[in-house]
């Protein structure tokens, strides 16, 4: 078993569990820390990454849930809590450092897949 919460620490991990459905939310939350500003529709979303309407409405939908994302008017903005923006960042940052980066790989894949012995 990989040490995950040595590599990460508690919160990364935490943030993970809760708010992490998929490496498609993965990127969603990486391109809202790095463009905070951004006000966008569904559709110039899936065009900014690449991805189909379809495929981004349920994982916005738990970002909303989850208070990290709000959704008014059709148009989605990144406003995250004080706390929650300092969780992402760590989470952003853990992405850009290779170990940390695969063993959050291992963590999301775990958790869309539990029965891999990650």
């Amino acid at each position: 078993m990989y040490d995950l919460e040595g590599v990460l620490g508690p919160s990364v991990i935490a943030f993970v569990d809760q708010h992490v459905r998929s490496l498609l939310t993965w990127d969603i939350l990486v391109f809202f820390h790095r463009n905070p500003d951004a006000v966008l529709d569904l559709e110039g979303l899936a065009s900014r990454l690449g991805r189909r309407v379809e495929e981004l409405e349920p994982e916005i939908d738990a970002l909303v849930e989850g208070r990290i994302l709000t959704l008014a008017g059709g148009l989605i903005r990144y406003r995250p809590s004080p706390e929650m923006r300092e969780t992402i960042t760590k989470f952003v940052e853990s992405c850009q450092e290779r170990g940390r980066r695969l063993a959050l790989i291992a963590l999301v894949l775990h958790k869309i897949n539990p029965h891999t012995g990650v």
